[in-house]
């Protein structure tokens, strides 16, 4: 009997674990897309150095996060928004600014954000 509670304790442990880890990655990436769309409006207004602040702190906010994040997701998935936060820099950071370029850009990174969290998610998709 004392092994079953024991099981137990530790099944409901690791499953309230579970759901602190989908709550915190939730609001981790909802905090970085307003970042990014706030740096969207930056550049719509004609902002660009603002707009590479704002994308900027968002990177730093990633990369203070990078060690927990690759302990719980795929190496591939927090790689992969890395690159795209260097893709969306780099058209920041240019001489000819590209409008089109970089809001196709910042939307492909976006929405590797939202696919880290909706992954992390207990849907019966996920589960399934």
């Amino acid at each position: 009997m004392k092994r079953i509670l024991i099981a137990a304790a530790a099944l409901v442990l690791l499953i309230l674990l579970s759901f602190a880890h989908t709550a915190h990655l939730s609001a981790f990436t909802q905090d970085l897309t307003d970042l990014l769309r706030e740096a969207q409006r930056k550049t719509e207004a004609g902002d660009w150095a603002a707009a590479k602040d704002i994308t900027q702190q968002a990177e730093d906010r990633w990369l203070s996060e990078e060690e927990y994040l690759h302990i719980t997701l795929h190496h591939k998935d927090t790689d992969a928004v890395l690159v795209s936060f260097g893709e969306v820099l780099a058209y920041l950071d240019g001489e000819k600014k590209q409008p089109a370029e970089y809001a196709a850009a910042n939307q492909r990174l976006i929405q590797q954000l939202n696919l880290l969290s909706e992954a992390e998610q207990p849907t019966w998709k996920n589960l399934l």
